[in-house]
C-alpha cells in the first residue's frame, strides 16, 4: 500500500490570496456584484463543496507516493523495460506497471521524436503545459531538453511561463502558447487560434500539436500525483518570480457543430488505412467518427489506438471504477462524444441510469459510497490542478493496489487527451447515441437526456 507523506507547512511554497477592495461603490452595486460573484463561482465549480474551494495549488509532494523500483527488486520485464532508457525516476516509477508503460510508450515516442513539429514548437507546448499544471519534474526535464537540443535560451524558457502576452514571441509562437492555454482551460482550441496556426501547419501538424500538449498534461498528472522526485543534475526549476497560473474548472464552452478535420469515408481509405482500421469497421462497412478522423494521420493512429484500447478495456480496474472516471472526465471537459459512447459501457459495468445521471452532479451528490466519491474526486482534482489530493489518495490506496493506482491516473489523463482531440477536431457524435447532460440539476429532464431516453 502506498504511504501518504505529511507535507510540513514550511514546504508549502506559495499561496494565492485574493483581496477585494470596495471603494466608492454604492450599496446597490455591491449587492449586484456580490450576486454576480456567487453565480460565477457556481458556474465554475467542478464539484467541490463550498468550504473546499481554494484559489491555490496544493503543495507538491516532497517524497514519492510510489517509489522507484529498486534495482535489486526488478523482475525480468522491468529490467528489459529500463535497459534502454535513461536512469530517470519517471521510468523507474512506471516500472511498477510495465504493461501499461509499453502500451503508452509508443505514443510517447511519437510525440517526443516522431512528429513533424519543429523541436522548438514541441518543447514550447510541453513546457507551457508543465507550467500550467505546476509540474516541477516535467519543467526541469524539458527545460534541459529545450536548451540543449531545441535552441531555446534560459530566458525564453522563463518567458514560456510568462505566457503568450510576453514580449519577444513571434505571432505564431504566441498562438502556439495560446493553444496550450486553451486546451488546459477550455478543453478545446479556439477558432481564432486554430485559424492562425492552420495558416502555417497542415491538418496533420494540428493533430500533432494537440496531442503534444494533451500528452504532457497527462504526464503532469502522473508526475504530480505519484510524487516522482527530481533526478540529480537538473538545474531548472519552475519560476518563483511569477504569479501562479489559474486553476482549471469545468469547461462549458460551445462545441463545434461541424468538423475541422473531417472523418475519412471508407471509399477514401488506402489499403494500409483499411488494414489499420479493420477492427473498428462496422457491419455497414463504416467506422465510428473518432477512428475515421484519426485515420487522417496514419502514423499517429496506431500508437493512439493501442493506448486507448488498453485504457478502455484491458486495465485491471473494476469496470465500474473505470467508467466513473471516464464519464466524470468527459463531463468536466465537455467531451460530448466521449460521454455518448460510454453511457452503454457504464450500464454494462453495473451503473444504473440514475447513477449515470448523477455523475454530472459530482462526488458530493447524495447516494455515492465513500469509494465512488473518491473515484469521482480524482477526475475533479486532476482537472483542477493535475494532482490528486492526500485525502483522495488515502481512500484509493486502501482499496487499490499499486498498478491500479497508476491506472487510475492514466485513465483520467488518457481520456482527457482523447476528449481534447475530439473537441478540437470537431468530431461529431453519430446518430442514436445519448445526449450530453446540459445541466447538473437533478430532475427528470436532465436524467432522461443524460441516459438517452
Amino acid at each position: 500500500m502506498a504511504s501518504i507523506p505529511k507535507i510540513p507547512e514550511k514546504n508549502q511554497r506559495r499561496t494565492l490570496v485574493t483581496i477585494y477592495i470596495n471603494r466608492g461603490i454604492s450599496r446597490a452595486r455591491k449587492l449586484l456584484l456580490h450576486g454576480a460573484v456567487i453565480v460565477s463561482l457556481a458556474t465554475l465549480s467542478v464539484g467541490h463543496p463550498p468550504q473546499a474551494k481554494s484559489v491555490a495549488f496544493s503543495p507538491r509532494l516532497t517524497s514519492p507516493r510510489i517509489a522507484p523500483v529498486p534495482e535489486q527488486e526488478r523482475d525480468e520485464a522491468q529490467r528489459q523495460m529500463l535497459a534502454s532508457r535513461p536512469d530517470y525516476n519517471i521510468y523507474k516509477t512506471l516500472a511498477h506497471h510495465t504493461e501499461l508503460f509499453l502500451r503508452w510508450s509508443g505514443l510517447g515516442r511519437f510525440v517526443m521524436n516522431g512528429s513533424s513539429l519543429p523541436a522548438r514548437h514541441r518543447e514550447m507546448l510541453m513546457l507551457r503545459m508543465g507550467w500550467l499544471c505546476q509540474s516541477e519534474y516535467e519543467w526541469a526535464q524539458h527545460a534541459r531538453i529545450a536548451t540543449s537540443g531545441a535552441g531555446l535560451t534560459d530566458q525564453e524558457v522563463h518567458r514560456i511561463a510568462e505566457g503568450p502576452k510576453a514580449a519577444g514571441w513571434t505571432e505564431f509562437e504566441r498562438d502556439l502558447l495560446r493553444m496550450a492555454d486553451e486546451l488546459r482551460y477550455n478543453a478545446m482550441v479556439g477558432d481564432a487560434t486554430w485559424r492562425a496556426l492552420r495558416a502555417e501547419y497542415s491538418d496533420q501538424q494540428m493533430m500533432e500539436a494537440v496531442f503534444t500538449a494533451a500528452q504532457y498534461q497527462l504526464v503532469s498528472m502522473v508526475l504530480n500525483s505519484l510524487g516522482v522526485q527530481l533526478d540529480p543534475g537538473l538545474r531548472h526549476r519552475l519560476p518563483r518570480d511569477l504569479p501562479l497560473p489559474q486553476l482549471a474548472r469545468r469547461a462549458t464552452g460551445a462545441r463545434l457543430s461541424t468538423p475541422r478535420i473531417p472523418p475519412l469515408g471508407s471509399e477514401q481509405w488506402t489499403p494500409q488505412q483499411r488494414e489499420m482500421i479493420a477492427p473498428q469497421i462496422r457491419e455497414n462497412g463504416s467506422a465510428l467518427n473518432l477512428y475515421a478522423t484519426m485515420l487522417q494521420h496514419s502514423v499517429l493512429y496506431g500508437p493512439r489506438a493501442s493506448f486507448g484500447t488498453y485504457l478502455r478495456s484491458e486495465t485491471t480496474l473494476p469496470p465500474r471504477t473505470r467508467e466513473l472516471l471516464i464519464m466524470r472526465t468527459a463531463f468536466l471537459i465537455g467531451a460530448e462524444y466521449e460521454w455518448a459512447h460510454h453511457v452503454e459501457r457504464a450500464r454494462e459495468a453495473g451503473l444504473t441510469d440514475e447513477e449515470i445521471s448523477r455523475i454530472a452532479s459530482g462526488p458530493y451528490a447524495a447516494g455515492w459510497s465513500e469509494e465512488s466519491r473518491a473515484v469521482l474526486r480524482v477526475a475533479d482534482e486532476l482537472r483542477r490542478e493535475a494532482f490528486i489530493s492526500n485525502r483522495t489518495w488515502g481512500v484509493l490506496a486502501n482499496r487499490y493496489d499499486t498498478k491500479q493506482l497508476i491506472e487510475i491516473v492514466f485513465t483520467v489523463g488518457g481520456y482527457t487527451m482523447t476528449g481534447l482531440a475530439i473537441n478540437s477536431f470537431g468530431i461529431q457524435t453519430e446518430l442514436g447515441y445519448p445526449a450530453f447532460p446540459r445541466s447538473k440539476q437533478k430532475g427528470a429532464s436532465s436524467h432522461r437526456a443524460s441516459v438517452g431516453q
